[in-house]
């Protein structure tokens, strides 16, 4: 009963903080608001993305220090009151402040430590209780796009902010009351340890940890460049309508939610590390549709999809990868760190094509960076105990 109480109150909290991927929806009536350029608000996102991941990286210190619902409370605290503050923000650099730091660093607490906890309680299905808190996240950016959208068609800028910040922090605090700590669990700190359980110094000291850091950098650049720009890609490369090319955001949400279902389900019955191989590869194909084959909007929305759907599949297996190869106790601080490439990544992309102002180049050097990416994975040697636990899985599930 814990564990499917936990379970639903997870969803819940991540349903509630992936909203801030329907955060798009208010830079054109801030940037009138603010008569600031569009891009000038827009980047209020790049911030965004930044701080979530800073506030992963410390969500497994926080736990040890407040424990877990305390930390999932200050998560629905910073998500709140960043949104009441960002509603009457009276210039962009409070917006940064409010909407950019504190509702970033508190989506990342949360978002991180209910992942983790979540997972551990099912040790035999970490890749479907992934699965399906990371589908609730990327759920949360479909349905506030329709809150958040109605609200300010009917009402205000204002009244939509604070709309959103109440019921995402009385949605997370709700879930909090559901949540239970895993290492609080008898069954679960009583089972059979891992046969390499390492904490956040050790994983350091290991070759595959900067091996899978690097990859994930790389995936998270291309897959949230890609999936930033979706729209603006359709008018421009594919010579599309504006409303043609919001055609690609739906097919990028479907996409995106198929690839954490999917992968996440595949990653209990098939070595999660080749699936992260497989993820790569249909990106690297995306990045030659966009770059050699004339593009319309069949090619475009394909490539979109490619991406989309490695990026998530890539985001729900990579928490199970690093519990198979260090151990789920500290899986918190060992995923958080890793974690920064998300927003570094992010941050990169998004410099290299500002730089260059080309996207012929930034698509080049992403798929020259997927193709070591795919070698880097080719080079992750998975630990025997691991090797033994894929072979028991395929014989359970494969075997009549």
């Amino acid at each position: 009963m814990t564990k499917i109480k936990t379970l639903t109150g997870s969803m819940l909290i991540l349903l509630a903080l992936g909203s801030v991927y329907a955060w798009s929806l208010f830079n054109s009536p801030l940037a009138e608001k603010y008569g600031e350029d569009l891009n000038a608000v827009a980047f209020t996102f790049g911030i965004m993305t930044l701080f979530i991941a800073i506030g992963s990286s410390s969500s497994g210190f926080l736990k040890l220090r407040l424990g877990l619902n305390r930390v999932i409370v200050l998560s629905a605290a910073c998500l709140g009151t960043g949104l009441l503050l960002a509603a009457f923000a009276p210039n962009l650099i409070v917006l940064y402040l409010t909407a950019g730091v504190l509702l970033g660093f508190g989506d990342g607490l949360g978002y991180m430590l209910v992942l983790t906890n979540c997972v551990k309680f099912f040790p035999r299905h970490k890749g479907l209780a992934s699965a399906l808190c990371i589908g609730a996240y990327g759920a949360g950016s479909l349905l506030y796009k329709s809150i958040d959208g109605a609200v300010l068609t009917a009402f205000t800028l204002e009244a939509a902010l604070l709309t959103w910040g109440l019921s995402c922090a009385a949605a997370v605090a709700v879930g909090s009351l559901l949540t239970a700590d895993a290492m609080a669990q008898a069954e679960i700190t009583a089972a059979a340890p891992a046969a390499r359980e390492y904490d956040l110094h050790s994983a350091l000291r290991t070759v595959p940890y900067w091996l899978l850091t690097l990859m994930f950098l790389i995936d998270c650049m291309t897959g949230l460049y890609v999936i930033g720009v979706a729209s603006n890609l359709g008018v421009s490369l594919a010579g599309l309508t504006p409303a043609e090319a919001a055609l690609g955001v739906s097919v990028v949400a479907l996409a995106n939610i198929a690839g954490r279902l999917i992968m996440g389900v595949l990653s209990d019955k098939l070595p999660r590390i080749r699936l992260i191989t497989f993820d790569q590869v249909l990106s690297l194909i995306a990045m030659l549709l966009l770059l050699f084959m004339p593009l319309n909007m069949q090619v475009l929305f394909a490539a979109l999809a490619l991406v989309a759907f490695s990026f998530g599949g890539t985001l729900t297996i990579y928490p199970s990868i690093i519990s198979d190869f260090f151990g789920i106790k500290n899986l918190a601080k060992n995923y958080g760190l890793l974690y920064l490439g998300f927003g570094i990544g992010s941050l990169i992309g998004y410099a290299v094509a500002y730089i260059f102002d080309s996207f012929t180049f930034t698509f080049s050097l992403m798929a020259g960076l997927l193709v070591a990416a795919i070698v880097l994975s080719l080079l992750v040697r998975l630990p025997p105990e691991l090797k033994a636990g894929h072979r028991k899985l395929k014989q359970e599930h494969l075997v009549p």
